[in-house]
């Protein structure tokens, strides 16, 4: 049997290579989609200029709860170590 090239090779992990983002991407877009509808069904939203207004106006209180929530976990995780 005979070996492929090297750029046969890499022409197909390129080929690979594609198809798996192309596959991302499209997780990417699904996930998006199921936690908008999930958030505007849980809101009782039926406008989307409304629900953007509504994460704009919440956007900082989310970043400062997770932002706490990770400082927690990290301090969590010192005290651990440290004992």
């Amino acid at each position: 049997m005979a070996r492929k090239d090297p750029l046969s090779r890499a022409q197909e992990i390129e080929e690979q290579i594609k198809k798996l983002q192309e596959k991302q991407r499209k997780y990417i877009e699904q996930a998006q989609k199921e936690i908008g509808q999930y958030l505007m069904e849980t809101w009782d939203i039926e406008d989307i200029e409304q629900a953007k207004l509504l994460i704009d106006e919440f956007k900082e209180e989310a970043k400062k709860y997770f932002n706490d929530e990770h400082n927690a976990e990290e301090s969590n995780g010192q005290e651990t170590s440290d004992q």
